[in-house]
């Protein structure tokens, strides 16, 4: 009985192209053909290696989130830095920045990738479970975030009587105020002045 037969590509290789795609044209702009061209694979590979283009889109956003999400939060947590540098409005910019370097990278699609999705639900171009699942993922990072600043105003670090649900809607907002200009041709310099104005509320 011989060994069953393996495929002959790269599935994390494939996926991350499939997500470059997706990230770039959006998913009502992105066609089948799209992505087996770019994936370097046929029709039938893909579907039986990830589904059909649903279930690919939905690959497509965990792995974006693995590699270019999570990894900013890490910028609000660097307490061990002096003393200026610690502080929690050095945090947030470096946060901001962060976030700000990947938007504007020129070696990946302009603009955020959950952002673009989260704005094609609206207009019902996201097939029902995906746009459910944007909006977990929005969801989960508005609780990480106020979660977050529960934490930092019973250290002290925020003015009193501020609101850390209020200042978690506001950080998101501005990340996804910041991903359309980068989609629109703002530069690093561009989003960097528009995060150092926007900090000001932080002490």
């Amino acid at each position: 009985m011989t060994a069953g037969r393996h495929r002959s590509f790269d599935k994390d290789k494939t996926l991350e192209q499939a997500m470059l795609v997706f990230w770039k044209n959006g998913y009502p702009g992105t066609s089948l053909t799209d992505l087996t061209t770019v994936m370097g694979i046929n029709k039938s590979s893909l579907y039986a290696a990830f589904g059909n283009k649903e279930e690919l889109f939905n690959q497509a956003i965990e792995f974006y989130l693995n590699k270019h999400g999570v990894v900013h939060s890490a910028e609000l947590f660097k307490t061990e830095l002096s003393l200026n540098e610690g502080s929690l409005k050095e945090r947030i910019r470096n946060y901001l920045l962060s976030i700000a370097s990947m938007l504007t990278s020129p070696d990946l699609p302009k603009g955020c990738f959950i952002c673009l999705s989260t704005s094609e639900i609206a207009g019902d171009c996201l097939p029902e479970n995906s746009a459910t699942n944007i909006n977990d993922i929005n969801k989960q990072t508005l609780i990480s975030l106020t979660e977050f600043f529960e934490g930092e105003q019973q250290e002290g670090n925020l003015i009193a009587g501020s609101s850390p649900t209020t200042i978690a809607n506001y950080l998101l907002t501005l990340q996804f105020g910041l991903a359309v200009a980068a989609r629109n041709g703002s530069s690093m310099e561009e989003l960097k002045e528009t995060v150092d104005f926007s900090i000001g509320l932080f002490r």
